[in-house]
């Protein structure tokens, strides 16, 4: 069953990457220009795309539709925002990861643009794990191919973004790194997203599975971060 929210979720995602693309290639510096900032136009688009989609209800097909893509884009708001203390604490006291390019908070906080650009990464996977068991396959094999794409496209994304963040600037230990990416951060994805049957356990509310993802990812994340650091002693 084809969805009016695929084309959305498909386009915002196509968006997504040639902005980041457009970061990695454009001379940031020498147009003295915050890389940060060019994440609003697609922001801009995603909001007043996925807005107009959630609002749009035309048949029953796309009421499925419609609930679908709100609750995923819920799941991502609490997502992220249950995991931000974690970004907080690798970003402001470890120092593992400085964000180059600020908005409207200075170095306060992380980025309010990267905060949701985060939101729709984290709505791109959970989209497509109930799509992808909406066309038959199981929730532990939709699980799979969505935590093996994000753990894949983590190392692409986090790789273009260099103008946005720097990873072990202060070169604190000699984690491996895939590229610019340190290692953990592709685990870290995939083990997250591998567990999207147990964040919807019992049909569990898009709110409570995101705090579950949220707090699993910190959870991954830092101990993934830790051993890797243990064993480089």
């Amino acid at each position: 069953m084809n969805l009016k929210t695929d084309k959305a979720v498909l386009t915002v995602a196509l968006t997504t990457f040639l902005t980041f693309l457009l970061v990695f290639l454009l001379p940031i510096r020498s147009l003295r220009i915050r890389a940060i900032w060019l994440l609003y136009p697609n922001l801009l688009l995603a909001i007043g795309w996925f807005g107009y989609h959630i609002r749009t209800c035309i048949n029953i097909a796309e009421n499925k539709s419609e609930d679908l893509l709100w609750q995923s884009v819920l799941f991502g708001f609490t997502a992220t925002a249950t995991y931000l203390p974690m970004d907080w604490l690798f970003s402001k006291k470890v120092r593992f990861i400085i964000y180059r390019s600020s908005d409207f908070f200075g170095n306060i906080m992380t980025p309010i643009g990267l905060i949701l650009t985060w939101v729709l990464f984290v709505t791109f996977a959970i989209y497509c794990y109930h799509r992808l068991q909406m066309f038959g396959l199981h929730r532990f094999v939709a699980s799979g191919i969505v935590g093996i794409t994000a753990a894949i496209g983590s190392v692409f994304i986090y790789g273009l973004g260099k103008e946005l963040w720097e990873w072990n600037a202060l070169h604190v230990d000699h984690i491996p790194n895939i590229g610019s990416v340190p290692i953990f951060m592709p685990i870290t994805f995939l083990l997250t997203f591998i567990l999207c049957p147990y964040y919807y356990h019992r049909t569990q509310p898009a709110l409570i599975a995101g705090v579950r993802c949220g707090l699993f990812m910190g959870i991954a994340m830092f101990l993934s971060f830790f051993l890797f650091w243990r064993s480089s002693l």
